[in-house]
C-alpha cells in the first residue's frame, strides 16, 4: 500500500479490487434526482451521503450521529476496522475532507483521499459504473480519538499556549467580520490547484502554512463556520505530515452560540 494520504487515479485503479480496499463516494446525492452516485461512480465504490450517514435530524437541526451508529453502518456495508478507505468527492473538496476527518475521529487507521476526486477520475477516462457493490458485513468499531477534535472549552484553555495556532479557514472577508481572538487566516481553497482540482504540491502548501506560523512543531486548531471547510484543511495538514491537528466541529456557529468573544 501507498504510505500517502493522497492517492492518484493510477494508484486507485491498480488497487480497486484489493480485498482490503473500500471506496467511499462522498459526492452530493439525492435519490430523487439524477445526480451523483446513482448516475455513475467509481467501480466498487459505496455511497456515503453526509446528511444520511454522518448526521441525523433533530428538532434543533442536524446533529452528528453517535460514533457507534456510524461505525455500525459502515460495518454493515463491508467496511472493516482494517480496511483501507479511499474517499472522493467532485474534486478534492470539503465533502471528502469532512468524511476524512470523521473517520480519523472515529479512530480509523488507514484513510486516504483520491487527489482530484471524480474530476480527475473522469479526466483520466477511468472506468465508471452504476452497479452497487455487495460486500459481506464486517466488524467496524468506533474508537473515538478526541485528539482529532476541538471544542470551545479546549480553545479557551489552550489558545494562549505558544505551541498552539488557531487557523481560520474561511474567506478573508468572513475573517475580518469577526473571528476567534488570536486566530490567523488562510481560506481552505488556497490549498487547491484550480486547474487540476488537486491539492497544490507539498512545497507550496507548506510555504502557505508556515508563513502564518503554522509549522509542524505546533498544534494546529482549524475552524470555519461549521467545521466542513476546516475539515478540508485538517486533511491537507495531515497530507503534509503535521502530527497535531484538531478540527473544531461546530466552529463559529458553536462559538457564537456560546456568546464567546470575537476579534
Amino acid at each position: 500500500m501507498s504510505d500517502s494520504i493522497l492517492v492518484t487515479v493510477e494508484w486507485l485503479q491498480a488497487h480497486l479490487n484489493d480485498a482490503q480496499v473500500r471506496v467511499l463516494d462522498a459526492r452530493v446525492s439525492d435519490p430523487r434526482l439524477p445526480i451523483g452516485y446513482r448516475v455513475s461512480h467509481i467501480p466498487n465504490a459505496l455511497a456515503f451521503d453526509l446528511n444520511r450517514d454522518m448526521y441525523e435530524m433533530t428538532p434543533h437541526g442536524l446533529r452528528l450521529q453517535t460514533a457507534d451508529a456510524i461505525a455500525a453502518s459502515l460495518g454493515e456495508r463491508g467496511v472493516a476496522d482494517d480496511s483501507t478507505i479511499v474517499v472522493y468527492d467532485e474534486n478534492t473538496g470539503p465533502l471528502a475532507g469532512s468524511v476524512y476527518w470523521l473517520l480519523k475521529y472515529l479512530g480509523h487507521a488507514d484513510v486516504r483521499v483520491l487527489n482530484g476526486g471524480w474530476h480527475a477520475w473522469r479526466n483520466a477516462n477511468a472506468p465508471i459504473t452504476q452497479d452497487t457493490p455487495q460486500y459481506a458485513p464486517a466488524v467496524h468499531a468506533a474508537r473515538i480519538d478526541e485528539q482529532q477534535r476541538c471544542t470551545a472549552e479546549w480553545i479557551q484553555e489552550n489558545s494562549a499556549r505558544a505551541d498552539v495556532v488557531l487557523l481560520d479557514t474561511r474567506t478573508d472577508s468572513e475573517y475580518y467580520m469577526g473571528h476567534i481572538p488570536g486566530a490567523v487566516n488562510l481560506s481552505y481553497d488556497a490549498a487547491i490547484d484550480l486547474t487540476t482540482q488537486t491539492l497544490k504540491d507539498a512545497a507550496a502548501l507548506r510555504a502557505q502554512f508556515e508563513k502564518l506560523g503554522a509549522t509542524p512543531a505546533k498544534e494546529i486548531v482549524v475552524y470555519c463556520r461549521s467545521g466542513a471547510r476546516s475539515a478540508h484543511t485538517f486533511m491537507t495538514l495531515h497530507a503534509l505530515g503535521y502530527p497535531r491537528v484538531r478540527n473544531y466541529k461546530g466552529s463559529m456557529m458553536d462559538w457564537e452560540l456560546g456568546g464567546l468573544p470575537l476579534e
